[in-house]
């Protein structure tokens, strides 16, 4: 069995770790799992993403070598700390029984889960009837996620891996994950002084007209996923202008876009153009550019028939006397590295199941229930006996 008490204390030290991204904290983090990795006799290789930031890997062999292997990915990268915080965001204070800090649900807790088991396979000497992979990476929070990338450049995965993230997701299967693009819109106009304000061209009122515009067309697109739901339309950062006196010549703002198939990310792309290029049309003077920022995420869906779905679901239904209340990543949610790589690779076989909800995820006071971590302890136990 994995060692409940031991991946408390695991993610309580890894919350002390700072590793907020951007930086190269992840660095200490790295340094940490590489450390507790060896000294349950592993072998575990780094593998370099950027100046300072590395992923870790480490795999137990399994009887069988050639099967379907099980493979974790968890990210070393937490959102910046913030501010709000009631208690010590590096503390990991348990109270009540939710264990808080920084990372504690995204995704530290799920991470610790991981050495768990790669622990408990050592100390009782179980060879597991397939390899068990772990990737631990970088820059998971971040625009590019390159540590995912990375993997796959670096051919460290199989066509055939059966991946599991263990992302905060109140414990519940996700199976898909939302598409999402983020663009950057820049308008153009004509300063002047505002109180001569017909001799401008107002960079500021053209993209609120663009804004609302974006907002009633994607919520009019007539597609709604079964798991997913409908696209989404975010104005995440808006602008512009220089005084409150003069006519803004310039304002940009950048947009989080999500989709559900059909639609792929330049798909979301050519709408924000479209639009656009019809409302600056009524004003004579007027200009805009839209440029992407990071990489293009398209929407991601397991098949209810791979191994590790089936799995998940059979071992839920064993501990529980219930089957895992099913879901994809809507709106609110992250992009995680299982659906990156799943986007790369056109893998069928990525999942996300971890403790914790991601609506406490980059919170203050992020939190995770220690009840979450006990089942998670349990689950993966029980479906790497029966893999």
């Amino acid at each position: 069995m994995i060692d409940f008490d031991k991946v408390v204390a695991d993610t309580r030290t890894l919350i002390s770790i700072e590793s907020t991204n951007p930086g190269v904290l992840e660095a200490q983090c790295a340094d940490w799992v590489e450390q507790r990795l060896r000294g349950m006799g592993l072998e575990p290789h780094r593998h370099p993403v950027e100046d300072g930031r590395d992923n870790v890997s480490v795999i137990i062999p399994g009887k069988d070598r050639t099967a379907p292997r099980l493979v974790f990915v968890s990210h070393l990268d937490t959102v910046p700390i913030g501010v709000g915080w009631t208690r010590d965001p590096l503390g990991g204070v348990i109270e009540d029984g939710l264990l808080y800090g920084r990372g504690a649900c995204d995704m530290k807790s799920g991470l610790a889960l991981t050495l768990g088991l790669l622990e408990a396979l050592t100390t009782n000497g179980t060879v597991p009837p397939a390899d068990v992979v772990a990737f631990y990476t970088v820059d998971e929070e971040a625009p590019r996620m390159l540590g995912a990338h990375q993997l796959v450049t670096d051919g460290l995965l199989r066509p055939d891996d059966q991946i599991l993230a263990p992302e905060p997701s109140g414990m519940r299967l996700r199976i898909a994950q939302m598409g999402l693009r983020w663009v950057t819109l820049a308008v153009t106009g004509r300063q002047s002084h505002a109180g001569r304000a017909h001799l401008g061209v107002n960079a500021a009122h053209i993209m609120s007209h663009i804004i609302v515009e974006l907002e009633s067309v994607f919520a009019g697109l007539p597609f709604d996923d079964e798991i997913l739901g409908k696209p989404r339309f975010t104005c995440g950062t808006i602008h512009g202008g220089v005084a409150t006196n003069v006519v803004p010549a310039h304002c940009e703002a950048e947009l989080d876009l999500r989709i559900v198939p059909p639609l792929v990310p330049e798909d979301a792309v050519r709408i924000v153009e479209q639009v656009a290029a019809r409302v600056v049309t009524g004003y004579p003077g007027s200009s805009f550019e839209v440029s992407t920022l990071g990489a293009a995420r398209p929407p991601v869906r397991a098949s209810d028939d791979s191994k590790i779905v089936r799995s998940l679901r059979d071992s839920y239904l064993r501990l529980t006397g219930a089957l895992p209340e099913i879901g994809g990543a809507d709106g609110h949610e992250a992009y995680t590295d299982s659906a990156m790589i799943a986007a790369l690779t056109g893998s069928t076989s990525s999942t996300v199941l971890g403790p914790g909800a991601t609506d406490e995820a980059h919170t203050a006071d992020e939190f995770v229930p220690l009840a979450d971590i006990e089942l998670g302890c349990r689950l993966l136990w029980d479906m790497i006996e029966r893999w």
